[in-house]
Parts: C-alpha cells; structure tokens; sequence
C-alpha cells in the first residue's frame, strides 16, 4: 500500500523541480506590473488605475485656453478677495524714500573775477572800483612814474613838469592790450599827446592809452574785453618826442586822476 506524502514534502519536490522556475516567473511578472502601473500613475491626471485612462484623459484636453500658462486659468473663489493688480510702469517714481530735499534759492556768488575782468555777483548798480581787475597794457619797463603834484623834468620840453600817468617803455609797433574789459569812449589826436584811446570800466573808472600809433584799432563803441588789442606803440605825442619809445597809460576814477599802480596787479 503506498504511503501518502505530506504537504510539506510535496511542497519541496515541486520546488526542487521544474516548480521552482514557475514561482520565479510569476514573482518577476508581478514586480514588472507593480513597476509599470507605478510609473504611469506618476503622469497620469486620474487617479492609479487603468493606463488606457490616461491616454483618454489627453485626448480630452483643451489646448484652445492656454495663453502663456501651462496650468491653463484659474479661478478665483468668491470668498477670496482678488489680487490687486499694480499699476503700469510710467518711468517715474511717485515718491523717493529716504531721498534728502533739495536746497531752495540760489547759492551766493564766489569773489571770483570773470573774464571782463569783474567779479561774479557784480552788476551795474552795486559796482565798486575795487571789484574791478585789471592787467598791465603791455610788459615795458616804468620809466617815468605817477607824479600829480611833485615836478619831474622832461627831455622834450626841457622843464619841469606834473606826470598824469606812467610811461611804459616798449619798442614801435609793440601791441597794446586793454587793461580789462569796458567801452571805447574816445579815439584822437592831438599835438600834446597823439594818438589817444579811453576806455571806460564801470563804477567811474577809465583808462588811456596816449603816444599810439596812427590809427587805432577800435572805435567810439567799441565793447572790448580784458586784453583785447587796441593799438601799437607809436611816436606821435609830440610832447614826449624826447625820451625813448613809451607808451603813456593814465587812468581817472569820476574824472579825477589816479594812481595806476593802485589798480594795477603787482609785478
């Protein structure tokens, strides 16, 4: 009579054999599927379920209302307040923080001297002879000085005589600036002095330039600034006609003579 096995002991024989390979199959099939039905859940916009739902769930989109956002438009809840939408950018800034107020009214002027030889905040009307500048009309040697009262002789005429200005040693021909800037008041000439250019400065101030050549090279109205040429060394003041070539510069402060070397710069 024969013997019946066991569970356990068909078990192990089914294993040992060709059982073994069957139960490894089915235990890859089952982690592939596991594998694949995972994956496609990951994409899928259903719930983990068939794939054939997933395919019919793209072939159901809309792509008609997407405009720039993948996500397609959204909605806003009732109960929810709408987001605030900031304006349009202008260019310009509505208001600057912690930016500093900027100063009023206009800065006084510096005590400079501008290129007519006044100062800045200068005008007409508050004007003073010592806000002007000026410059020596040419780079001669001072040969007879400034004497209004004390008697100096002269050559030409052989006697003594007063000196309304200075003379400035300079050869013929030498160009003669002016002093600084103002109007050509007169151009003469005559026997005592020559050739004879005045200029007026402003605040009363005017200079001369006497002993020019011939002719000039401004006229009455003339506007012409620090420096500008206004004639050459000449031989024309007869009265001089005596000492080497010069030129004779005077200067009067409201028609009454001064001093040069007041207002001239210091050598």
């Amino acid at each position: 009579m024969r013997q019946k096995k066991s569970f356990g002991q068909r078990a192990e024989e089914f294993l040992g054999g060709k059982g073994f390979y069957i139960v490894l199959f089915v235990c890859v099939a089952v982690i592939g599927v596991s594998a694949w039905l995972l994956l496609f859940s990951q994409y899928s916009p259903l719930a983990p379920g068939d794939p054939g739902d997933y395919l019919d769930a793209m072939g159901d989109i809309d792509n008609s209302d997407i405009s720039g956002d993948p996500a397609g438009p959204s909605e806003i809840p009732d109960d929810q307040p709408e987001h605030q939408v900031p304006p349009p950018d202008t260019g310009k800034l509505t208001q600057e923080p912690n930016t500093p107020s900027k100063p009023t009214g206009t800065p006084p002027a510096e005590d400079t001297a501008n290129d007519d030889g006044k100062k800045d905040g200068d005008s007409a009307e508050t004007m003073k002879p010592e806000d002007l500048s000026f410059i020596w009309p040419l780079g001669g040697t001072v040969t007879v000085a400034y004497s209004p009262d004390a008697l100096i002789y002269s050559n030409t005429m052989g006697d003594w005589r007063v000196h309304d200005g200075i003379d400035l040693t300079a050869k013929l021909g030498t160009k003669v600036l002016s002093a600084a800037a103002g109007t050509v008041t007169r151009v003469e000439s005559t026997d005592d002095m020559g050739t004879t250019v005045e200029i007026d400065h402003g605040a009363g101030v005017t200079s001369t330039y006497a002993n020019l050549a011939g002719k000039p090279t401004v006229n009455v109205g003339d506007r012409v600034a620090m420096g500008a040429v206004i004639g050459s060394v000449g031989a024309t003041a007869l009265y001089e006609t005596g000492d080497e070539s010069h030129l004779h510069f005077s200067m009067a402060l409201n028609g009454q003579s001064v001093d040069p070397g007041k207002y001239l710069p210091k050598r």
